[in-house]
């Protein structure tokens, strides 16, 4: 789940972002509002809402069920209910960034003929490194410990719809407490591994504000 969610939101994010510090258009503030959406709803309500669209009883689940395909207690689920609560990190990080750095830079690589794909490579990309990399961070935290919204879709179907979380619930309803111990301390040192990123990424975004004053 986190390593499809997590590059998707890395797209969207950057996308977003440039889309919202780098041009003028309608329906801006609509976009930055969706961004935000994820903060403002419960994960519970954001999985209850999936399953209302696509459950065998919801709004699409008949056509679903027909063309055999399986969104709700399945793989699918558990990623858009991740998608959903991990959209505004990378988007959020990277937005005040770019709207700090302006437009200078890109205008001036498109009077030297550059393209947008090279402006984004060779320009954008370069300054927006670490404060991209600290939103990946980010993303991938909150997706891996997410539990409210995949509880809600995934079934809880061992071996195939139970993610970490949820599988370290069960085994404490199960009693197996040594073996919640253990998938705990996975998750454990998955998230200090994070915290040294999410740290590092941190240091190298301030010594770039820091020497970026000094100029």
């Amino acid at each position: 789940a986190v390593g499809i969610s997590v590059p998707l939101n890395l797209v969207f994010g950057v996308a977003a972002a440039w889309c919202v510090s780098k041009y003028e258009f309608r329906g801006k503030s609509i976009l930055v509002t969706l961004i935000d959406l994820p903060f403002s709803v419960s994960p519970v309500i954001a999985g209850l809402i999936y399953v209302l669209l696509f459950g065998a009883q919801g709004f699409i689940g008949p056509w679903l069920r027909e063309h055999d395909i399986q969104i709700i207690f399945a793989l699918p689920g558990i990623v858009l209910a991740t998608v959903f609560v991990t959209v505004p990190f990378v988007a959020r990080e990277l937005i005040p960034l770019m709207q700090e750095q302006g437009t200078q830079e890109e205008e001036a690589a498109r009077l030297l003929g550059a393209n947008g794909w090279q402006m984004f490579w060779h320009v954008t990309l370069p300054n927006i490194k670490w404060g991209l990399i600290y939103g990946v961070v980010l993303c991938t935290a909150r997706a891996m410990g997410e539990f409210g919204a995949v509880s809600v879709v995934s079934g809880h179907i061992r071996g195939y719809t139970n993610t970490l979380p949820l599988h370290v619930e069960i085994l404490y309803n199960e009693y197996n407490h040594v073996a919640a111990f253990s998938v705990a301390s996975l998750l454990l040192l998955l998230a200090v591994f994070i915290l040294l990123l999410k740290q590092w990424s941190e240091s190298r975004i301030n010594r770039l504000k820091a020497s970026a004053g000094e100029e």
